[in-house]
C-alpha cells in the first residue's frame, strides 16, 4: 500500500511539469491515509500557532494556525528597528523626554533629557527588549508615537501583513495591536535583509552609554538559543500575560536558513522549546527536502536497501517527499536536472545444465548412484 502510495504521489508531482501555468495554479497534496504506518511528523509543540520556513527554497515546511490572529508582545520591535533603519540614519543623536523615560515593564533605565545615538536605543530594544528605547526610537522617527504607529501600519500593508495591526511601538498589550505567525515571518525576512538588523540580533550583550550621573548601563539578550542552539543567529522574544511567550527566531546549517515563529506557547522558556524542535525537525527530518533543493546528493540517516546517495531531479524529489507527508502547500516550481549517474556495471553469468547420461543403461546407473549416495 505504500508502494502504491509513493507512486501516485511521484506521478502526481511529476505532472506538474507538463501542465500549462493555468493548470498549475493552486495545487495541494493532502496527508496520505491512515493505513496503520508510522510516519514521522511535525513534532507536538505548545505553542498556538507556528510557522517553519527554509529560506533556501523559499518554502513553507510545515504549519499550524500560521494566518490566526494574536498578541504579539516584544517581538513588535522588530518593526520599530526596521522603520529606524530604513529611515533615519543610525548615528543620528536622540533627546529622551519624560515619556520615553518613563514607559514601564522593561527598561534600560533612560533618562529624559539625555541624548543618545539611535543606533544604542535600537540595539536595546532588540537586545535587552528595552520598552523605554522602543518609545524614544518611535517619537524620533515618527515625530510622535501615534505618528509612529500610522507608520508601522502603513509599512505592514506594504509588506502584505493583512492579519497584523500595531498599536504602539514595544508590544504592550493593546486592544488593536495583533498579528499572525506568517505575517511575523514576512517581517523577519524583511528586516533580515538589512547588514545592521542582522548584527544587532545575534549580539548576546549590551554596552550602553552611562548614565548621566555615570552609572554604568548593561544588557543581556533575552533570546537565550543564542550561543546555544548550533546555528542560532537571531532574532526577537517576547512575552505578556495576554500574548503568552513569543518568538521569531532563525538558525543557518550546512547552507540553509530556517525560521520558525511560535505564538502563544506555555510553560517555562516554551517558545525556545517550540524552535528547538521545529529547527531539529526542519534540519533532521526534513534533511532530504534541504538537500536536495541544493541540488546536492542526499544520505539518509535512516536504513535503505541501497545506502548510497540519491540523486534525482532537485525539486521533484523534494516535492515528492513533502507531499508524502501532507506538508505540501503550494506547487513545485520546474525542476533542475543534474548530471547522469553512470550506471552500475553489469555481469554476464551463463549458465550451462548438466548432460544427461546416454542410454537406458547409462541412466540407470546415473540414478542409483544418486540414490545411494556415491
Amino acid at each position: 500500500m505504500i508502494r502504491s502510495a509513493r507512486l501516485v504521489a511521484l506521478m502526481v508531482a511529476a505532472s506538474l511539469f507538463f501542465v500549462t501555468p493555468a493548470l498549475a495554479a493552486p495545487l495541494s497534496f493532502p496527508a496520505l491515509p491512515a493505513d496503520g504506518f508510522p510516519r514521522r511528523g511535525p513534532p507536538n509543540v505548545t505553542a498556538a500557532t507556528w510557522i517553519l520556513y527554509d529560506e533556501s527554497s523559499n518554502s513553507v515546511l510545515a504549519s499550524h494556525l500560521p494566518d490566526q490572529e494574536r498578541a504579539m508582545a516584544s517581538i513588535t520591535k522588530i518593526m520599530t528597528a526596521l522603520l529606524a533603519i530604513e529611515r533615519r540614519d543610525l548615528d543620528d543623536i536622540v533627546t529622551i523626554s519624560n515619556k520615553a523615560a518613563n514607559t514601564g515593564e522593561r527598561e534600560i533605565d533612560l533618562v529624559a533629557g539625555e541624548e543618545l545615538p539611535l543606533r544604542a536605543l535600537v540595539k536595546s530594544a532588540m537586545i535587552h527588549s528595552a520598552n523605554d528605547a522602543a518609545t524614544a526610537i518611535a517619537e524620533y522617527v515618527g515625530g510622535s508615537v501615534d505618528g509612529f504607529v500610522i507608520m508601522m501600519n502603513t509599512r505592514a500593508q506594504e509588506l502584505g501583513m493583512t492579519e497584523t495591526s500595531f498599536a504602539n511601538p514595544h508590544g504592550l498589550d493593546a486592544p488593536d495591536h495583533y498579528s499572525s505567525a506568517r505575517d511575523m515571518l514576512d517581517l523577519a525576512l524583511e528586516a533580515m535583509t538589512h547588514e545592521e538588523f542582522r548584527d544587532i540580533v545575534r549580539s548576546q550583550y549590551l554596552v550602553f552609554p552611562d548614565a548621566p550621573d555615570g552609572s554604568q548601563r548593561r544588557g543581556t539578550t533575552t533570546n537565550l538559543m543564542l550561543g546555544d542552539y548550533d546555528g542560532a543567529s537571531g532574532i526577537k522574544t517576547g512575552f505578556t500575560s495576554r500574548a503568552l511567550l513569543t518568538f521569531v527566531s532563525t538558525a543557518s546549517r550546512d547552507g540553509r536558513r530556517l525560521y520558525a515563529v511560535v505564538l502563544g506557547s506555555e510553560g517555562r522558556r516554551a517558545h525556545f522549546a517550540d524552535a528547538r524542535a521545529l529547527f531539529d525537525y526542519g534540519f533532521g527530518q526534513l534533511g532530504i527536502y534541504g538537500t536536495l533543493a541544493t541540488e546536492g546528493p542526499y544520505v539518509s540517516l535512516e536504513p535503505r536497501v541501497a545506502p548510497g546517495p540519491i540523486y534525482a531531479e532537485t525539486n521533484l524529489e523534494t516535492f515528492v517527499h513533502l507531499a508524502g507527508q501532507g506538508l505540501m502547500t503550494t506547487p513545485p516550481s520546474p525542476s533542475t536536472p543534474v548530471s547522469d549517474v553512470a550506471p552500475l556495471p553489469v555481469t554476464v553469468v551463463e549458465r550451462h545444465p548438466e548432460e544427461s547420461p546416454q542410454g537406458v543403461l547409462s541412466a540407470i546407473g546415473y540414478w542409483w548412484s544418486l540414490a545411494i549416495g556415491q
